[in-house]
């Protein structure tokens, strides 16, 4: 398969129209007209992930998260991001990302988080079929068991999982977005919220406006949407490439010292 052509089965999967303005999705770098028979899937581009790349023998990585985004101005190569680029396009491989057009489509990053914590009859945040995030349901519960449920279906982190939220309390509605998700806390209206990436005062007001009465729980940003790759895999596979999932971890943490 050709890039162009992957593009165009890339388009009809993650339609850039469904990307976020401030996004960057699509071919970041490598020929339209490269061959690619063997591609690697990850949720991040990596040094460890572009040799896993090459010694896959794999031509093109399709990532989640773009490697060119958010104030880039030099791709100097005594610097990571140039390095990167510069050895990529020296070993003809080609780099890709689906990035927000990934999060709020069908089979999707938010979408198959949902599906690996059990949770059913979602719908995206605003009710609708497809867009960000999903809430729906799961058997009534403690909390804590719900806890269990997600600590054994995410890959595991240095910093493990937080929540706000009485582990006594019976849950039943779950929301869920994958990434950095908190700017759409005040959107839906659910028994527990799981996000990534919670900044100090959006939780403390979540825990004062809760009143005991609903829980908030963060989870790695790596590890929610990782889940995301054994789904796009089998996508490929079904478009007739031959699909590696990356084993490289890249949560960025090494460790929790208390």
């Amino acid at each position: 398969m050709k890039t162009s052509e992957f593009l165009s089965w890339a388009e009809s999967v993650w339609p850039i129209s469904a990307s976020e303005d401030w996004d960057n999705p699509g071919l970041i770098s490598g020929s339209l007209d490269s061959e690619h028979s063997k591609v690697l899937v990850t949720v991040d581009i990596t040094n460890e992930v572009l040799q896993e790349a090459l010694d896959s023998h794999c031509t093109l990585v399709i990532a989640h998260h773009p490697l060119l985004l958010g104030g880039i101005d030099s791709l100097r190569q005594d610097l990571y991001k140039g390095a990167l680029l510069a050895k990529a396009i020296k070993n003809d491989v080609s780099l890709f990302a689906a990035h927000t057009n990934a999060d709020v489509v069908s089979g999707g990053v938010s979408d198959s988080l949902a599906k690996k914590f059990g949770i059913e009859n979602t719908t995206a945040l605003d009710g609708n079929p497809e867009g960000h995030g999903r809430v729906g349901n799961i058997t009534p519960q403690k909390l804590s068991k719900f806890l269990e449920t997600i600590k054994k279906a995410l890959p595991e982190t240095a910093r493990g999982i937080s929540f706000i939220g009485n582990p006594e309390m019976q849950v039943q509605t779950v929301a869920v977005v994958a990434g950095s998700g908190m700017s759409f806390v005040n959107e839906v209206s659910a028994d527990v919220f799981i996000t990534s990436d919670i900044k100090h005062h959006p939780a403390l007001d979540f825990k004062q406006q809760s009143n005991g009465e609903k829980a908030l729980v963060e989870i790695s940003h790596y590890a929610a949407e990782s889940i995301w790759l054994e789904g796009v895999s089998k996508q490929l596979l079904a478009s007739g490439l031959e699909v590696v999932i990356s084993k490289t971890n890249t949560d960025p943490w090494d460790g929790v010292f208390r």
